[in-house]
């Protein structure tokens, strides 16, 4: 019984999460075989104030460049 945990900022866009459910759920289906009342697909939402990468947060207006730096220099 696969579980699939997907983790992402969070969003209003409802269309936009299920059809993501859906596609993992599809996915999940055609490539493993398992009946698809046995997958379970969930989504956890974050802030981006709650969220960081290189230690920049994801509401950092500078995130996109900062966020792939390599160090703290």
């Amino acid at each position: 019984m696969p579980i699939i945990n997907v983790t992402i900022w969070k969003s209003g866009d409802k269309e936009m999460k299920k059809k993501l459910l859906q596609e993992l759920t599809k996915t999940t289906h055609e490539v493993t075989g398992v009946p698809l009342d046995k997958i379970t697909v969930y989504i956890q939402e974050i802030e981006r104030s709650e969220w960081a990468d290189a230690g920049i947060t994801g509401d950092d207006s500078n995130f996109p460049i900062e966020s792939r730096r390599k160090t703290y220099s």
